[in-house]
Formats: structure tokens, sequence, C-alpha cells
């Protein structure tokens, strides 16, 4: 009995704290709740709701950039500019959620062995200051030299 009691609580104590075995469940519609970030296993790439219109999105729901900057498949973005636009990490292949294209995804290798998460050719990024999955504050933004875009199913900017 005592056994069943301290399993139960343990339960309770982690439903109430918002604790899933899966990332992709957590509570995110909290206000003023900062999203978590996911880094283990392949990163999903998937279509979603915007504050613009559908666009890529990642595993969590929140939006994925591109930067006018890079290159084809060279990120341009690194020191203080990944503090606002962290690079949007996979370990292993992505995969293609609803909506996105599977062809468009692949990953570009950033330094420290890490992975980030292509579309077709373009690096990913998420951006600091969205804290809900349908945000998009990061769009149509200049910072580090260029613009920053939310990006369509096709791998185009989300246009103004």
């Amino acid at each position: 009995m005592r056994k069943r009691l301290v399993a139960g609580t343990i339960v309770l104590v982690m439903a109430a704290a918002g604790c899933s075995g899966d990332p992709d469940q957590e509570d995110m519609a909290t206000p003023g709740k900062t999203l978590p970030v996911y880094q283990g296993g392949p990163a999903l790439v998937q279509v979603g709701t915007t504050g613009r219109g559908p666009a890529l999105v990642d595993g969590l729901g929140r939006a994925l950039y591109l930067f006018d900057r890079d290159g084809e498949g060279r990120s341009r973005c690194s020191g203080d500019c990944l503090e606002m636009w962290p690079p949007y990490l996979t370990d292993g292949p992505p995969k293609a959620g609803p909506g996105a294209r599977r062809e468009l995804l692949g990953s570009v290798g950033r330094a420290g062995g890490k992975e980030q998460v292509t579309y077709a050719g373009h690096p990913l990024y998420r951006y600091d200051k969205d804290m809900a999955p349908t945000d998009s504050a990061g769009h149509d933004v200049w910072d580090h030299g260029a613009e920053w875009y939310l990006v369509t199913a096709g791998g185009t900017r989300v246009p103004d």
C-alpha cells in the first residue's frame, strides 16, 4: 500500500509540474512561459500556423527562420548572433512532418560537431523573443547585417 501511495504521489507531482516524457506535449500556452528547446534525436520540421500564416515550425510548434546573409548551405550567424537566433540543431537526419517536404531537408555542420537543420539549403533558426507556438516576431527583422524571414513549405521566404 505504501509503495502505491508513493508512486501515486510522484505521478501527481510530475503532472502538476508539467513534466511529461514527450517534450512535444508540454504545455506551451502559458503566457510568459519560455518554450522548451528539445535537443535530442532527429529534429522535426513541419508546417504550422504562425502570426503570418502557414510557415515552417519545429516539433514544438515554434517558428523557424532563414537568414538572408547565409550562403547556400552555410551559416553566417555566429557569436552574439546565436544568442538571439539559436540554430535549429539535429541529432541524425531531420524528419519531415505534416506539410514539409522531405527532399528539401538536410543539415550543415557547425563548430563543435553540431549539425544544423537546413531546408532548401537554408540553415534554420529559432528567434529568442518568440514565446508561444504562433509567435513570429522575428519575421522581416533586420539584425546582424541582414533580414530574417519565416520559411514557406517550398523553401522560400514568407512574403512581407
